[in-house]
């Protein structure tokens, strides 16, 4: 955390903390390092990272051994809600070995609650070595909340290093969260990450996502319907250039009837980058009502980059409507010659065409004129030199 506690930024007490961490150790104690035969990780090198450059020995994990001062308390929580997110953490935590690893050796689990209005979160993480984060973000029920979430990445050297975390969005009954979640990381970052959103009865959660920088980050989203009535919309925008590889993959669990679901990302890659996304539409049997849609598009601007879409869906029930879409390609040789014929040089004609095909991703979020120029502008500097 970059500032102190306040009473909307809190940290379980010690002794939960400690008897939450001895309850994740059967589990714990079962997972591995994922190989690379891994259906979710046969496009992430994952068996070619140098752990011992990242200053990583996943052979000398010991869970709960370090746990901050800062574990003060959760006096603004009743015991019921305590408890009531402690059983959602260990309910939907996926069974991966990256989501577990922050579980056992984060230093504490901080609880972010969610007030009526607009708020901004800052996270900050320096220096080499590895860091390990749980944060949980909540909204009671019937409110209404709009929250900017950075995560910004800082490093003393060039050498290569770790990052990990598990964050949780829930929205309890009949809320509204906006959340644009924004990453800058330097050059040399691993990043593993797991977002899991929960989204109870008649709730509205739409999450924008805009990753930046890193070297190799692989990230699961698990967005969960729980209650009749749920609406959660997952878009964003990345842009890649050098090396960069991003692998995002991105689920729908619809739990109720009456919910709905709807994924949109986009991806620009450039120079050496490689962008993988995976989205799944999961709908179990005899569930009614249910409208569900995916779709990834992906432009490229060099031919050493590349950009992969992989849509999956997994319906059961019959009474649903499901749609899925992907598009890979190259810019527009027609709309690209036709602004060269009307005086623009190509670098204005490659900017202007790359701005029109993340635009409308970035205009459609509910945050201010001046948050949207700031993403259009780190998008810009990354693709295009800023230009």
């Amino acid at each position: 955390m970059n500032s102190s506690l306040t009473k909307n930024r809190l940290v379980l007490t010690k002794e939960r903390y400690t008897q939450f961490n001895t309850s994740l150790l059967e589990i714990w104690n079962q997972l591995e390092i994922p190989k690379d035969s891994e259906e979710s990780w046969r496009k992430f090198p994952i068996g070619s990272v140098d752990w011992k450059e990242l200053q990583f020995d996943p052979k000398e994990v010991n869970p709960g051994s370090i746990v901050s001062e800062e574990n003060t308390v959760e006096q603004s929580l009743s015991e019921e809600t305590v408890q009531s997110l402690l059983a959602d953490i260990l309910k939907y935590t996926p069974k991966d070995y990256f989501a577990y690893l922050n579980l056992v050796v984060a230093p504490y689990y901080e609880i972010i609650l969610l007030e009526e209005g607009e708020s901004e979160f800052d996270f900050e993480e320096e220096g080499d070595k590895p860091k390990h984060s749980v944060r949980i973000f909540y909204l009671t029920k019937g409110k209404t909340s709009k929250t900017q979430i950075r995560f910004q990445n800082h490093h003393l050297s060039e050498d290569l290093h770790l990052s990990s975390s598990l964050d949780f969005y829930i929205a309890g009954d009949s809320s509204y969260l906006e959340i644009l979640d924004r990453e800058s990381s330097d050059l040399d970052l691993y990043r593993f990450r797991n977002v899991c959103i929960l989204g109870h009865n008649d709730s509205q959660v739409k999450y924008h996502h805009y990753p930046m920088g890193g070297f190799r980050s692989k990230l699961f989203l698990h967005a969960h319907l729980l209650g009749k009535g749920t609406e959660v919309t997952v878009d964003g925008v990345s842009a890649l250039g050098g090396r960069n590889l991003k692998d995002l993959d991105m689920e729908m669990f619809h739990h109720a009837d009456f919910t709905t679901s709807k994924i949109s990302y986009k991806a620009i890659v450039t120079d050496k980058a490689h962008h993988i996304f995976t989205g799944n539409l999961i709908i179990p049997p005899n569930l009614k009502k249910v409208t569900a849609h995916q779709e990834s598009f992906n432009l490229s601007l060099n031919k050493k980059a590349r950009a992969e879409a992989n849509p999956k869906l997994e319906v059961l029930a019959e009474d649903v409507s499901c749609t899925h879409g992907a598009t890979v390609g190259d810019i527009d040789e027609e709309q690209y010659f036709y602004l060269l014929s009307r005086g623009l040089t190509p670098e204005e004609s490659k900017s202007l065409l790359v701005t029109a095909f993340y635009g409308e991703t970035i205009q459609s979020i509910g945050f201010s004129d001046e948050v949207k120029l700031s993403l259009e502008s780190e998008i810009k500097e990354i693709l295009v030199g800023g230009k």
